[in-house]
């Protein structure tokens, strides 16, 4: 069921500038004001040095080495915590063998896993550990997997994905999405939020661009010309799916970010509000660097209307998530 999850592609990874990434995060339900978050990220990217929030790491030569069924990746582990009142930025943040074998990704130093179980998965970092599952089998919270090619095959982004699935650990319960990602283009500004709705539905929204803040690292914007548009949302039984997502940042003492959205299966409106914030801060030159920030949010607004009626958050209950916002580009 989740064979893909595990695949490392050799060649893909040996041309330089290639990346691979597994990405979790959980969102908790407590504490209610401000609930926590955590997100843990194993990568692997095909460069002679990674230069990140004050990490220095040179890499072999031989990015992947090969040990019958497993897979020794010369990578980093990073996470960062929210735990209700303060912002664990670094919470981890090693340059570390990433082992990859069928069923299991793990490091021995600092001592991470993820591993996959009967119908869900554990995660474990820092001494604690997360049971996800049951992850369903069909439907919109099922494993899915999309290929897309552009600039003439120039260029590809394959992810996995688990949009939502309930989670247990020592830190508290929620839900988690998952994400496993193989790109080999540059990585632009872009705006992307995943949200979990109490009564079981979901809302996603993507809009990579080019603008004035891939030339700096502001977050204030002149300008921008979208590069792709997402917009999809959940009501629990069917999924409605937009090619337009229009991302408005509002600065404040903590960021907002209004969404809009607009095709053929409705219009969409969207005010998620952050409460903390992570920053992963790369750089390989003044020219080549990104800042890639993260926003623990939750929903003020939401309203989704077509001709077969009207969703708020009345009906889909409070609205927890995470907002990203990236400036620079990094290639």
């Amino acid at each position: 069921m989740f064979e893909r999850v595990w695949r490392v592609n050799e060649e893909f990874l040996a041309r330089k500038g290639n990346w691979l990434w597994w990405w979790w995060i959980f969102y908790f339900r407590e504490p209610e004001a401000h609930p926590k978050q955590l997100m843990v990220l194993w990568s692997a990217k095909n460069e002679k040095k990674i230069h990140c929030n004050g990490l220095d790491a040179e890499l072999r030569d031989d990015l992947v080495q090969r040990r019958g069924k497993t897979f020794d990746l010369d990578g980093v582990v990073a996470a960062w915590y929210y735990d209700g009142k303060k912002m664990r930025e670094n919470y981890l943040l090693h340059r570390a063998p990433i082992l990859v074998e069928p069923g299991r990704i793990h490091t021995d130093d600092p001592p991470t896993e993820f591993k996959e179980l009967k119908n869900g998965f554990r995660v474990s970092l820092r001494g604690h550990d997360f049971r996800i599952g049951p992850v369903q089998k069909k439907g919109f919270y099922a494993l899915q997997h999309r290929e897309t090619s552009f600039l003439f095959n120039r260029f590809s982004y394959d992810i996995c994905k688990i949009t939502r699935a309930p989670f247990t650990s020592s830190l508290g319960k929620g839900t988690a999405y998952f994400q496993c990602v193989r790109v080999n283009a540059p990585a632009p500004p872009w705006y992307w939020g995943v949200y979990h709705f109490e009564g079981g539905g979901c809302a996603h929204y993507y809009e990579p661009h080019v603008g004035n803040t891939i030339f700096s690292n502001r977050t204030e914007e002149s300008w921008k010309i979208p590069i792709r548009k997402h917009f999809q949302f959940f009501d629990g039984e069917k999924v409605f799916d937009n090619r337009d997502a229009r991302v408005k940042r509002i600065d404040g003492k903590n960021p907002s970010f209004e969404v809009l959205s607009e095709g053929r299966d409705g219009k969409a409106r969207m005010l998620v509000e952050a409460y903390s914030a992570a920053s992963w801060k790369f750089s390989k030159n003044p020219w080549n660097r990104l800042n890639y920030n993260e926003y623990p949010c939750l929903v003020k607004e939401f309203s989704f209307k077509n001709r077969s009626g009207e969703w708020t958050l009345d009906d889909l209950g409070a609205g927890y998530g995470n907002s990203e916002h990236a400036t620079g580009l990094l290639w």
